[in-house]
């Protein structure tokens, strides 16, 4: 159909170059991770995430003594694979060849389509990289999402922590992440988060208020010498709960993400508030339905706020390198039975955390 030629090319050369940037801007998490965290998913099956979790051993000795010389590991990998969202675009005929006909009034029909479809992948990735890409006992089978955060700052230990199914932020414990076991000898120190009880300061679990203490404890929870966390999210409400507990007159604020996105201080670290991140019914039923975003106090999560910790110099979100699946779209075309054409806008790649006990999450917070 020639006329979807025409269409079809203003589309893709002149509209799809520009929505990269536009599925960055839903949230502030998004844009901080596309201009800190972007990495480069070239193509196969699968790829490799190394983690450095150990010491080689250090002795002190008397001269003429032996060394223990057994070859001991301290580094591991664990196997990545992509994951593919799909964001269908139709158009009527009827719009696209008649009622829109024209250059100009073809390209704004257009435009609006793929900015709107724009915006929803951007709503479903800047929900799910909070999420988890597992099979869950309560959530259900997530294998074909992206491997978010509460994966990976996750214990998998329930006996451990002292955790139960109602304090858990997605009331799910991951004995996994990626390929690796957490509770594995040799790698457990590497990709246990620091939520568990022997190296958390304060319980991940707060079940109340957020005060100075809880705060900064969980801040220097996760640093390591000169290693800190550089961004905290949390959700509007539980910017509001921050500002309302530290700043109950005044108001620091400066404008230090791109898009306009406002966040404050604390400790060197930015604090965004976040719309995307768990927490209270910020959204409308019916879009947390279609994001498959879990509520406060619904199955999904423990009621409360959620404030996560993040060291991004270690957080990768990976993005095909490909025209199509680096949020490209396939072009309109018609359908059967009726007068639609449809197009696809496509992403693939995932995200992933290479040292999760640098990071550490909070939630429970009212």
């Amino acid at each position: 159909m020639a006329f979807l030629d025409t269409v079809n090319t203003i589309t893709r050369k002149t509209i799809v170059p520009g929505m990269v940037d536009q599925v960055f801007k839903s949230g502030p998490t998004m844009a901080y991770i596309k201009r800190n965290c972007l990495a480069k998913y070239a193509g196969g099956p699968s790829w490799q995430e190394n983690f450095l979790y150990g010491m080689l051993d250090v002795q002190a000795y008397n001269p003429g003594d032996t060394f223990d010389i057994i070859q001991q590991q301290i580094f591991t990998g664990g196997t990545v694979t992509p994951r593919y969202y799909n964001v269908p675009v139709p158009a009527l005929i009827e719009k696209v060849k008649l009622e829109m006909a024209g250059p100009e009034a073809v390209f704004n029909y257009v435009d609006t389509l793929m900015q709107t479809a724009a915006l929803t992948m951007s709503a479903k990735l800047a929900t799910d990289i909070f999420r988890h890409g597992q099979t869950g006992s309560t959530t259900g089978d997530r294998t074909k999402y992206i491997n978010g955060l509460a994966e990976a700052l996750n214990d998998g230990d329930v006996a451990a922590t002292g955790d139960t199914v109602a304090t858990g932020p997605f009331i799910e414990h991951y004995a996994t992440y990626l390929t690796l076991t957490r509770n594995d000898a040799n790698i457990g120190t590497a990709i246990n988060s620091p939520i568990t009880a022997a190296q958390g300061y304060v319980a991940g679990y707060v079940n109340g208020a957020i005060s100075y203490p809880i705060l900064e404890q969980a801040y220097n929870s996760v640093v390591y010498g000169t290693e800190a966390p550089d961004l905290i999210v949390t959700t509007n409400k539980g910017m509001s709960l921050i500002k309302m507990a530290f700043h109950a007159q005044q108001r620091y604020e400066g404008t230090t993400a791109d898009f306009g996105f406002q966040g404050v201080k604390f400790n060197g670290a930015t604090i965004f508030q976040d719309r995307y991140a768990p927490g209270g019914d910020l959204v409308s039923a019916p879009e947390a339905a279609k994001l498959g975003r879990g509520t406060s106090g619904s199955a999904e999560m423990a009621a409360g706020e959620t404030i996560w910790f993040l060291n991004t110099k270690y957080i990768r979100f990976y993005l095909s390198t490909d025209s199509l699946f680096g949020f490209g779209f396939t072009g309109f075309l018609p359908a059967q039975d009726n007068s639609l054409v449809v197009g696809h806008y496509k992403f693939a790649g995932n995200m992933t955390v290479q040292a999760p006990r640098l990071m550490r999450v909070l939630w429970g917070i009212t």
